[in-house]
């Protein structure tokens, strides 16, 4: 019992120290459990915090992303508008020097337009005070069933000592003495003599005559003229081949005979050189 009694103290010392070591294991494996779950908690956090940071980066590149994306399309916008703009700046270029070539062109028309105008006021005074003092007269006729009016100049016989309107397409020249000729320019073969006779004049005699030679031209083919357009005028006309002529004699106070040498075919007709016969007047 005594060695029991000696033994308790012991046991309870024991006892003591193994709770102490017990106390000691929970407190260090409270501690290790502690320090894991702040362990856990970091990582965890630490997860969390790199997650948001992912998230963060990847919103961020997203909205770098679509900021790039606005800006090209702004930029195409952009560039689209400046196309716009420089097309619609070319265009209005073109419209104004188009614009402005139809004002040229305008402009030169009118002025054209005034300056033929012009030249025609100009003519036609020229030609209207030419008229008023007779060197100048309107000839008309009928061609092919149509009525022509001519510029006709007047022209003086030194050969003869008349005047005779010339119409443009005709010369006029002295042929032999008492005998003057007008030629047709378009053809020599066509023309018309002129010979003045003396007031005192037999004209039966000289009717006579013209038809005498008419029927020296073509006995079989010869013929009186019924008119031709020329007052107190015996006209007789002969055929030969192509070639047409007649002999015309003119009575009253300018007597004269023609003789007008044409083509069947007309060309030219004898109507011009009826019209120019019929200007011829003694010059005073």
């Amino acid at each position: 019992m005594k060695k029991l009694h000696k033994l308790l103290p012991i046991v309870f010392a024991l006892m003591l120290v193994l709770a102490g070591c017990g106390t000691s294991s929970n407190s260090s494996s409270s501690d290790e459990n502690t320090t894991d779950e702040n362990q856990s908690t970091e990582t965890a956090k630490q997860n969390d915090e790199s997650a948001q940071d992912d998230a963060t980066k990847e919103e961020n590149k997203q909205q770098t992303s679509d900021e790039e994306s606005t800006n090209d399309e702004e930029s195409a916008k952009q560039e689209v508008n400046d196309d716009s703009q420089a097309e619609s700046t070319v265009s209005d270029k073109e419209e104004a020097s188009t614009e402005e070539e139809n004002v040229e062109e305008s402009k030169g028309s009118v002025e054209e337009e005034n300056t033929e105008e012009t030249a025609k006021q100009t003519q036609d005074e020229k030609q209207a005070e030419e008229e008023s003092n007779g060197t100048q007269k309107t000839l008309t006729y009928e061609s092919n069933g149509q009525s022509v009016s001519e510029k006709a100049t007047l022209t003086s016989s030194n050969n003869q000592g008349y005047n005779v309107y010339l119409l443009d397409g005709f010369t006029f020249s002295a042929e032999e003495p008492k005998k003057d000729v007008i030629t047709s320019k378009q053809n020599s073969d066509s023309f018309m003599r002129i010979e003045m006779l003396d007031e005192n004049a037999d004209m039966a005699a000289e009717e006579e005559n013209v038809k005498a030679l008419a029927q020296a031209v073509n006995p079989e083919n010869f013929k009186k003229d019924e008119s031709i357009g020329l007052a107190n005028a015996v006209s007789y006309t002969a055929v030969l081949g192509e070639d047409e002529t007649r002999f015309i004699l003119v009575k009253g106070n300018t007597p004269m005979k023609l003789s007008i040498f044409t083509k069947k075919d007309g060309n030219p007709a004898i109507a011009p050189y009826l019209a120019m016969a019929k200007t011829i007047a003694l010059a005073k």
